[in-house]
């Protein structure tokens, strides 16, 4: 599978932006890579229905940190808060899509603000996901403020999930794709609980980079699970991202939540 191959697969690339503030550096590997493949980018901003529900609550109260005053949250201001939000993540979106002229849409989703929801209710080719539970304080609008003020381009490694199949050679040439764009180093992860013939995985994952003459390491895995993924991530240099097939096993058992929130950076599924 070549770059063209690539090109012509993908369409749109979904890139999620939350009230949480850390879909900054998912937003950054979704632009330069709609960038790179001629797609359109379709940020989705997620109001995390059970943060809402929490606001119901009639005994919530916010505690000022500078005051310790104590004030009630109510549904009508924390719906006017994501509302908020929302604008200024569309904003953020724009700035980011028309700096390298892609095209994009945004809409607000309101649902359950995780991996497994955001996947299966839209169909894009990619999906670039951030940590995307809320987990909103006080200071939600703040924390997002911050997130869009640091630096961008401050990816400096990319690793891919590779098993072999049809969609991981997608992903293995989608990854090549973004390493060279950004000019930095790419991280092969193999894992040993999935085939015995390591060293033909290996091949075939070489074959591929052959194709985009791109340099890389090679991690074996030697867990099924999103500490092992952690730990290869800990081993990487910088900011990182994730690349994989959306249905990788790793990443099908449940565990692609606890994955976003063990490794702290973006993870990009290809479909």
């Amino acid at each position: 599978m070549n770059e063209a191959t690539a090109q012509a697969t993908v369409r749109r690339i979904l890139v999620t932006l939350n009230a949480a503030g850390s879909g900054q550096p998912a937003l950054e590997a979704a632009v330069r890579l709609a960038a790179i493949l001629g797609a359109e980018l379709e940020g989705v901003f997620v109001e995390d229905i059970d943060l809402i529900r929490l606001a119901e609550l009639p005994f919530l109260r916010e505690l000022r940190p500078t005051s310790l005053a104590e004030e009630s949250i109510s549904t009508q201001r924390m719906q006017r808060e994501l509302r908020t939000l929302a604008r200024h993540a569309e904003r953020m979106l724009e700035q980011a899509a028309r700096e390298v002229g892609v095209r994009w849409t945004f809409q607000v989703w309101r649902g359950r603000a995780e991996a497994a929801s955001l996947t299966k209710a839209f169909s894009a080719d990619i999906i670039s996901l951030g940590r995307v539970s809320s987990r909103v304080s006080s200071r939600v609008r703040g924390t997002i403020r911050a997130h869009a003020r640091q630096p961008r381009n401050a990816i400096n490694s990319i690793a891919v999930l590779f098993s072999g199949s049809e969609k991981a050679a997608l992903a293995l040439t989608t990854a090549c794709s973004l390493a060279q764009d950004l000019g930095v180093q790419l991280t092969v992860l193999l894992s040993d609980n999935m085939t015995d013939n390591i060293a033909g995985l290996k091949e075939k994952a070489r074959t591929i980079l052959q194709l985009y003459d791109q340099p890389a390491s090679f991690t074996l895995l030697t867990g099924s699970n999103a500490h092992s993924l952690a730990q290869a991530a800990d081993m990487m240099t910088g900011a990182c991202v994730l690349i994989s097939e959306a249905e990788h096993p790793f990443l099908v058992q449940g565990c692609l939540d606890q994955c976003l929130e063990a490794l702290a950076c973006p993870v990009l599924l290809v479909r």
